[in-house]
């Protein structure tokens, strides 16, 4: 473990372990044990509790809506007037719109959180054992990773026009990343009593489980100073500082600045 001084302020870099909810103030950011170092959250965009199900979103679009279809997208303009979606209508958002406007996750949380690519998602479903269970009365599939972590995915459904369809059956997950093949559809994972698996779509509304992207081995850059800059987080991902030269009125406790982890002890 490494520490340091920086006006008046001591900051320990340590890893972050907590693998399930330590309290009921969600969202936390959970350890799973991953080799890529994602931490993912235990609940939803726009869900106060890991089982319920949260918001529902267009991928690319940041606001609920009462109809979800190609008709109601935002990216979308039938030039050809043949009410059929063709790929060079669609408006193009990039190959990733993880830490974008267009990432609901980064605009409704802030801070580090973002909406996880299509191989954050993978490394979920390949490397996590899967079990379909409840909680609270709510069907769902849980993820324990390597090191024992476990998050709750409910069975939120998705909404097609202004219909609910399959909650408590299947759930629904966007990845932040656009199909290479055609822009019109985007990466998600899903999963139901028998299986979980990734696929790809685009205008529907479908739930969002935002990760924080961190390294396992957390520790403090040689040169600190270029980091004192940086904007600083607290674990719920808000931010609370404009830079760490400005955090001297923080109470002590766990920090993010650029993605890792510290302690502030006065």
């Amino acid at each position: 473990m490494m520490v340091t001084m920086l006006a008046g302020l001591m900051l320990v870099a340590l890893t972050a372990n907590a693998q399930s909810c330590p309290d009921d103030n969600h969202p936390h950011m959970i350890d799973l044990g991953l080799s890529s170092g994602t931490k993912w959250a235990c609940c939803n965009v726009g869900a106060n509790k890991p089982e319920a199900y949260g918001g529902y979103y267009v991928w690319g679009e940041t606001e609920e809506k009462s109809i979800y279809n190609w008709s109601s997208s935002e990216y979308w303009t039938d030039n050809n007037g043949d009410g059929y979606v063709d790929d060079n209508e669609v408006t193009n958002l990039g190959s990733d719109i993880a830490g974008t406007g267009y990432d609901v996750a980064h605009v409704k949380w802030g801070g580090s959180w973002v909406m996880p690519s299509h191989d954050q998602q993978a490394e979920l479903l390949n490397n996590c054992t899967y079990i379909w269970t409840s909680m609270n009365g709510l069907k769902g599939g849980l993820f324990t990773g390597p090191n024992g972590g476990t998050i709750f995915l409910p069975a939120a459904g998705y909404r097609r026009d202004d219909n609910l369809n399959y909650a408590d059956s299947y759930g629904y997950y966007w990845s932040s990343t656009q199909s290479p093949y055609e822009s019109s559809y985007a990466y998600f994972m899903s999963f139901h009593s028998d299986d979980a698996y990734w696929a790809y779509r685009r205008g529907f509304g479908q739930s969002v489980r935002p990760v924080i992207s961190v390294t396992n081995n957390i520790y403090l850059p040689e040169s600190f100073s270029d980091k004192s800059c940086q904007a600083v987080y607290n674990i719920f991902g808000i931010k609370v500082a404009d830079n760490l030269r400005n955090a001297n009125t923080l109470p002590s406790g766990i920090y993010i600045v650029n993605g890792k982890k510290f302690v502030i002890k006065m």
